[in-house]
């Protein structure tokens, strides 16, 4: 192969792995927030470069919103698998709560909770993916307390809309607890007996 051949070979685009650039990117969004961490960093991360970056996702708001939506579909869907699938209101209820306090895949927080806080701060893509997100996590909290009240397994004493939404609130602040790394037993023990669920 002659020196010519070499080198044009050498300089040939290498194609960009949309997967691994969204791996390295939601995990440093999750680990060290949203808005700690540049796009260059993220492209030296991935051994990509800035432009074939944009070319794939748009700009860096296309990125964090993919980021978010892949995180959405690896880690929200448990919640949400909890919520909506059998059991009992308290299996339920208290299974959303151990997965805030003990499932290691939380131990950095929520990168949903991260994004929603820094809100004003992200692009247009993702503010409308993070407020769809909230409406679709605040539907799930209603339908499971609607469900306990039609079966008795709870005798409500505050609106749906307001449980729904005081659950998703303690819900996020334990997540935000452990990403600072404190205990957040106590906010899920006070947002359990709300509900008239005992603290495991």
């Amino acid at each position: 192969m002659s020196e010519t051949s070499n080198k044009a070979g050498r300089g040939r685009p290498k194609i960009l792995d949309r997967a691994a650039v969204l791996d390295v990117a939601m995990h440093a969004y999750w680990e060290e927030g949203p808005t700690e961490v540049s796009l260059n960093t993220i492209c030296r991360r991935a051994g990509v470069a800035k432009p074939s970056v944009y070319k794939e996702f748009g700009s860096n708001d296309g990125l964090t919103s993919a980021a978010l939506e892949a995180y959405a579909q690896c880690v929200l869907t448990k919640v949400l698998g909890i919520l909506g699938g059998d059991g009992s209101f308290a299996e339920k209820i208290t299974g959303v709560a151990a997965l805030a306090a003990e499932d290691d895949t939380h131990k950095n927080g929520c990168l949903f909770v991260k994004m929603r806080a820094v809100k004003p701060q992200m692009g247009e893509s993702t503010q409308a993916l993070i407020t769809a997100m909230e409406e679709m996590a605040l539907e799930a909290y209603a339908k499971m307390l609607t469900e306990a009240q039609t079966s008795g397994e709870w005798v409500g004493n505050i609106p749906v809309h307001l449980g729904a939404a005081y659950l998703q609130a303690q819900i996020g602040l334990a997540l935000d607890q452990r990403a600072r790394g404190e205990d957040p037993k106590d906010v899920l023990a006070l947002a359990l007996s709300v509900f008239g669920l005992p603290a495991k």
